[in-house]
């Protein structure tokens, strides 16, 4: 039985030549796909994974990823589109059943999640976005992998050249169990030729290194580094807004900031930080308490159509004074700080976010908020915890609302389609979307 009998054809693309080697290639015990965004590594792991399941060993398998809702995005419903009803997912029991198989789904989004697999015997495990998940996960999922024959499939984005799983896995090249599989966004014979152009002029710096070249490198210097007054400042709102949306970060010792962000559909920018309330308390001389601010924040968004204010996640204090106030629209932040810098960063890139000058603070903000350098030699990506209240404020806002705002339910890698679809562009070149012809025996 050939993996192509069992997968649904026609509307997938063909895979090209690199990701059919990979596919035939990956019998290791650990084979790891890795390289740029769209660059047709999932696609690949994903294909080989379910032709594991179809010819590998009997016994029970896992599918891993940060949190379950990015499993079901990543890797469930492309799976469900390949092999049809032959697949069953169960969300209650947190099980995939195929071809008479278990396969266990568990999210992996600190060190605590360890325990969830211990004392588990497994034949196979799919691995999405390995760098995003602890460190010791991953080394007990190893050690589950038991079964004479056990395997695991892996993809990952480039992160820090320090980070735990380059210096202990990929640098090891004589490492005889591991294979790896590097690709880049032109290895992708999906995409078109405009949406990969558009695509390598919305990644600057860090990003453009790590997500178009593939390259695993270190940050450093300012987060946002090629921020500019002459592109990113405009000297008032292009025009009137359809409405608004406020990020509040709130501090105590530290100071408080609320961004208001404007959008309009007829205008361009289409996204833009209006104005912006900065407290800070020690230069100041003078404590505010949560009334106070609850009341600043009632003068700050009045007279406009405000639809929802997202405020930092731990500030429950000032929440509940918002409610109390009889405030409507509160919403608690995502605070996922790397995907909302990188989120950021493209709607400032691609023109659709622009910074009215008279918002100071924040404009100095972006010329000052830096990568932390000791965290980046210990293969993490944080930035210091200075010079960054305006930045949070504005990354709640835009990062929640229009990440996940609006019913959308994107994923980390749905990004890259972000200005797609703030310009109403049409999307090309999803794996899903193209005539496939067929594969054939892999």
């Amino acid at each position: 039985m050939n993996i192509s009998d069992q997968i649904t054809l026609g509307r997938i693309q063909k895979p090209s030549k690199k990701q059919i080697e990979s596919i035939v290639e990956s019998d290791a015990r650990i084979n790891i796909w890795e390289g740029a965004v769209r660059a047709g590594k999932s696609f690949s792991c994903l294909l080989r994974w379910i032709e594991f399941i179809l010819k590998g060993p009997e016994g029970e398998m896992m599918i891993c990823g940060r949190t379950e809702d990015s499993i079901v995005r990543n890797i469930i419903r492309p799976m469900q589109r390949l092999v049809g009803s032959d697949m069953v997912y169960m969300p209650g029991k947190r099980e995939v059943r195929l071809w008479n198989k278990i396969i266990y789904v568990v999210g992996a989004n600190d060190e605590r999640a360890a325990w969830k697999i211990q004392g588990s015997t497994l034949v196979g495990a799919l691995v999405d976005e390995i760098t995003i998940l602890p460190e010791s996960f991953f080394k007990m999922l190893l050690s589950r992998l038991s079964v004479p024959g056990a395997k695991l499939f892996g993809t990952t984005n480039p992160d820090s050249p320090f980070h735990w799983f380059k210096k202990q896995y990929l640098d090891r090249l004589e490492y005889p169990h591991l294979k790896v599989f590097k690709f880049l966004i032109d290895d992708n014979p999906s995409l078109e030729k405009l949406f990969v152009d558009n695509l390598k002029k919305e990644y600057v710096g860090l990003w453009y290194e790590r997500y178009i070249e593939g390259k695993w490198v270190l940050s450093e210097g300012t987060v946002y580094d090629f921020f500019s007054r002459e592109q990113h400042i405009i000297p008032s709102p292009p025009g009137r807004a359809d409405w608004y949306i406020v990020g509040v970060d709130y501090g105590t010792s530290n100071p408080t900031v609320y961004t208001m962000i404007g959008y309009s559909s007829k205008t361009f920018p289409n996204i833009w930080l209006e104005k912006e309330y900065y407290w800070d308390s020690r230069k100041e001389m003078k404590q505010k308490v949560d009334t106070e601010y609850v009341e600043d924040l009632k003068k700050f968004v009045d007279g406009y159509n405000v639809k929802y204010i997202y405020i930092d996640p731990s500030a429950v204090s000032i929440r509940i004074e918002l409610y109390r106030y009889g405030f409507r629209g509160i919403m608690e932040a995502n605070n996922d700080v790397l995907d909302g810098i990188r989120f950021h960063a493209k709607f400032l890139n691609n023109g659709t976010f622009k910074i009215c000058a008279g918002c100071v603070n924040s404009i100095h903000e972006y010329a000052t908020y830096r990568w932390d350098q000791k965290a980046s030699l210990r293969g993490e990506d944080k930035p210091l915890k200075e010079n960054d209240h305006c930045m949070d404020s504005i990354r709640y806002a835009l990062y929640t609302h229009f990440k996940d705002g609006e019913g959308s339910r994107m994923s980390a890698e749905d990004l890259d389609m972000v200005r797609a679809q703030a310009y109403g562009i049409e999307q090309h070149g999803r794996f899903f979307d193209s005539t496939w012809s067929q594969m054939g025996t892999l």
